[in-house]
């Protein structure tokens, strides 16, 4: 089953909040490893649907936006 835009956001920004309340360097560790595999597939995925964005930063921003359901 193809993998939604949301759902795809949504794993990204939870595991981007875990990142910013992790302290144990070994979790942080595995937790920045994850938001490096679920940011390339959240990019993947807006090319596939014509999202045009500028940078990290930028695509970060859409996928709160996408996961808070504002877009």
């Amino acid at each position: 089953m193809k993998e939604s835009l949301y759902q795809a956001a949504k794993e990204y920004v939870e595991v981007i909040e875990k990142i910013e309340k992790t302290a144990d360097p070994k979790r942080l560790q595995l937790l920045e490893e994850k938001r490096v595999e679920l940011h390339w597939k959240f990019i993947d995925l807006l090319k596939n649907q014509g999202i045009k964005y500028k940078d990290r930063d930028h695509a970060t921003r859409i996928a709160i936006r996408i996961a808070n359901g504002e877009l």
